[in-house]
């Protein structure tokens, strides 16, 4: 898969901005401002520990800013969901299929949905509906194998017997945690079949009746996307109280199916906003919503090969009952997907939202044949931030030798101290730089030019210190990008026409 034009505006790093976790005025960050931006080049550049924002792709100064931000995915194939998790998708369930009072629903302790991700559960029972516009025939992504989702039985350890130490009670207490009866009528009925001789029924009372599901069986089976993006899949049946259905659009601002959910999408955003992040309604408009949501440099280009996946910027839709009540923003890239933000209506936060779109998005993976599931930064010196070190197995990107470490071991070298590069040769602490300067490409005054150490001279010292900089921080990536070099001391304009 050959890479489209990418062309770039280097923004270095100023001075330090106040930061949105620590809320201190120490973060630092350098960023590019992304005119065209190739699916190829993005993903390498979140392999290099970047991330996007609307148009603006940034990279935290890592030595030097307050909070930390390491570069965190999930292997989606491999995934195993906590007792939490599958908590979050038994409710869910529970409400599609039944019904539930928010006032009587018993909130799940998630102390995942800190910024991210809130979203509702689906399983058979609900609607199905995934949306990708223009893949023509032939174009199929594939259907979700069972071997996507790791079964997990969070109940196949078996009590064990009470020590001789142990009081009376402390057994009492286990029985009806097991069985959920009341010790004495667990006693009572013992005595009587035992008397009657009926001891294998007695043991059979001290087992779970029911094993408990794998996430695999609380979530609908996402079905092979047909040839057009908006089809709808309906699972749903008769009988359940509540129906799902799961909408993916190209981000697209002049996509037809993107203008027809426009506005419903944006009134659920700056709800989102005004009660769950406290914004004042001014700063939540439709044009910040554009620039932060929809306004993505990525351009759609398939994947190629057998499995021909339509990758580039997404929203996905969560729409109970013929109504959106959350979006995903997704980018869809050669390896992976990644979150880029999730908003849903406060007034369905009782369905715990965030955890659920995460676990959505991982089983999305898989339908799609992507590896990995990118969860944006993880920011060990923010308790907040931790909760996506909660999903199973996971890894961080080091930032000196841009290689993956499984969380578990990162955690120790972080309790010690905020930065670590996460690795322990010496060797591997620095980085190595790889970038053939002489295959950089500059766009000047409307010309490509190959970069030449003469050119260097005729440029502003201000530009001069620029160039230097996006050769250090991008590397080799900047051989696939052309950079925009504007011979004065004027700041670049950022802001769209």
């Amino acid at each position: 898969m050959s890479d489209p034009i990418t062309l770039v505006s280097f923004l270095p790093s100023d001075k330090p901005h106040e930061c949105g976790y620590c809320k201190g005025e120490g973060s630092i960050s350098d960023g590019m401002w992304a005119h065209y931006l190739s699916v190829g080049v993005y993903q390498a550049l979140l392999d290099k520990g970047w991330r996007r924002s609307g148009r603006y792709v940034y990279k935290p100064a890592m030595e030097k800013t307050c909070c930390p931000q390491y570069t965190i995915r999930c292997e989606a194939n491999k995934f195993q969901p906590t007792k939490s998790q599958k908590k979050v998708a038994k409710k869910v369930k529970k409400f599609l299929l039944k019904g539930s009072n928010k006032s009587n629903e018993t909130e799940i302790e998630n102390d995942e949905s800190a910024t991210a991700k809130d979203k509702p559960k689906a399983d058979v029972n609900s609607e199905v509906a995934i949306s990708k516009a223009d893949i023509k025939s032939g174009e199929v992504i594939p259907k979700a194998t069972s071997e996507s989702s790791q079964k997990i039985n969070a109940c196949d350890e078996k009590p064990t017997e009470p020590s001789d130490n142990e009081p009376s009670g402390a057994s009492d207490n286990m029985e009806r945690k097991i069985l959920g009866l009341k010790k004495a009528k667990i006693r009572r009925l013992e005595k009587r079949l035992e008397k009657k001789g009926f001891a294998k029924d007695c043991k059979k009372l001290t087992e779970p009746k029911n094993k408990e599901k794998s996430l695999t069986e609380l979530l609908p089976t996402l079905q092979t996307l047909t040839d057009k993006l908006n089809s709808t899949i309906s699972q749903a049946e008769e009988e359940s109280k509540h129906k799902l259905e799961l909408r993916l659009i190209k981000a697209e601002q002049n996509d037809p199916q993107f203008q027809q959910y426009f506005q419903e999408s944006f009134d659920v955003y700056k709800k989102y906003q005004m009660k769950i992040h406290k914004d004042p309604e001014e700063d939540c408009d439709e044009r910040t919503f554009k620039r932060f949501l929809c306004n993505s440099p990525l351009k759609y280009q398939f994947s190629g090969g057998s499995k021909n996946v339509l990758l580039g910027s997404f929203h996905q839709h969560y729409i109970l009952d013929g109504k959106i009540i959350a979006v995903a923003v997704l980018d869809i890239l050669p390896d992976c997907v990644s979150s880029v933000y999730f908003y849903y209506d406060p007034d369905f936060s009782h369905l715990s939202l965030g955890t659920y779109s995460a676990i959505r998005e991982v089983q999305l993976c898989s339908v799609l044949d992507r590896k990995y599931y990118y969860m944006g930064y993880y920011i060990h010196s923010c308790h907040k931030m931790r909760y996506k070190g909660k999903y199973y197995p996971s890894e961080l990107l080091s930032p000196t030798s841009w290689k993956w470490h499984p969380i578990e071991k990162c955690i120790k070298f972080l309790d010690q101290q905020k930065y670590h590069t996460l690795e322990t040769e010496p060797d591997l602490m620095v980085k190595n730089k790889t970038l053939d300067i002489s295959r950089v490409r500059l766009f000047l005054a409307g010309d490509i030019l190959l970069f030449s150490e003469g050119f260097m001279s005729t440029l502003s010292n201000k530009n001069q210190a620029n160039l230097r900089a996006y050769f250090d921080i991008c590397d080799n990536i900047a051989e696939r990008m052309i950079v925009v070099v504007n011979d004065a001391d004027d700041e670049s304009d950022d802001e769209e026409s």
